[in-house]
């Protein structure tokens, strides 16, 4: 038997669901203060992209259903039946678990024809239900017929399937699937381990005549004398000066332990921030219309002195 490829495209609604649900996430990542939720909600598109059928084939006697995360292979000598799909067939249909339209349907679903069936679909149009020896699959490529027909398995009108057990992947290939999703989660893992406690401590700086550097890894800023209101750099206590509190970031850096970057605060200004959980912070304001700053020193007094010292009269 000829090895044959079919392809797999989404319906309009698979594709309205994938637009909207990924606008929605990012939207959702850049604008909520919390390294976590940026991370996680592209983390959840990547999966669910890399877990939808790209593609079907026939190939070296088995049914394959081709995914970035693996490849899903299905004897057909473990096959009873291939047939097209009828609307009778998703009547009463359940999501038990799986994705629901995101870059396709898949998962494990219940309908009252079927049962308990397993979904690697990305057309509900043009569905094809596989039963094999021990559960019921249902795929969707492109040229149903043609796919039906490559397989050689009869239609013998089995509609149900017993216990959720069959081979996925051959030895390399299931394996490859394996080793790349335990890669992919122990990166994600190491990832957001490492943005959830990182803690560089008190940001640096360096002051000089005419400009103060303020060290950050991601966000460092550097200010010009002449375009500081030096005269009324102060210490605000976030405590008592709540409407200097950050309440937004808008583009920084921020977990439990240190924030940095753009943030809005409180009072509905757009301030530069470096703070390393502390609620005592020196306000450096500009003259002209740049964000304020604020900081965190190790010694708010004494910085507030130096820079003035610096910088004042001249």
């Amino acid at each position: 038997m000829a090895d044959r490829a079919f392809s797999a495209s989404y319906d309009s609604t698979a594709k309205a669901i994938s637009a909207v649900v990924c606008l929605l996430l990012m939207v959702v990542a850049w604008v909520v203060p919390m390294v976590f939720v940026a991370l996680l909600f592209p983390l959840s598109i990547c999966l669910a992209y890399a877990y939808s059928p790209r593609g079907y084939a026939i190939s070296g006697g088995a049914i394959v259903i081709k995914r970035l995360i693996g490849n899903i292979r299905v004897p057909l000598a473990d096959v009873r039946e291939i047939r097209a799909g009828t609307p009778d067939d998703f009547t009463g249909c359940l999501r038990l678990w799986g994705n629901g339209g995101l870059f396709g349907y898949s998962g494990i679903y219940q309908t009252a024809k079927l049962g308990k069936c397993y979904w690697y679909v990305t057309n509900r149009s043009r569905t094809v239900i596989v039963a094999t020896q021990a559960r019921i699959l249902v795929l969707s490529p492109d040229d149903a017929a043609g796919f039906m027909g490559a397989s050689g398995v009869p239609s013998t009108g089995v509609t149900s399937g017993g216990a959720p057990q069959f081979q996925v992947g051959s030895a390399g290939g299931n394996l490859t699937g394996k080793l790349v999703a335990i890669g992919i989660a122990g990166l994600v893992f190491a990832l957001i381990s490492a943005v959830l406690i990182y803690s560089p401590g008190l940001p640096g700086y360096t002051l000089t005549a005419g400009r103060l550097t303020i060290h950050d890894r991601f966000y460092p800023v550097t200010l010009q004398e002449d375009g500081t209101d030096t005269g009324h750099v102060r210490i605000v206590d976030l405590v008592r000066e709540s409407e200097w509190r950050p309440a937004l970031r808008t583009n920084g850096f921020a977990n439990a332990h240190y924030q940095s970057g753009w943030f809005r605060a409180a009072n509905g200004k757009i301030v530069r921030l470096y703070r390393a959980g502390g609620n005592r912070l020196v306000l450096i304001p500009p003259k002209g219309g740049a964000a304020p700053v604020l900081y965190q020193a190790k010694d708010p007094e004494h910085f507030v002195q130096e820079l003035q010292r610096q910088w004042a009269g001249r």
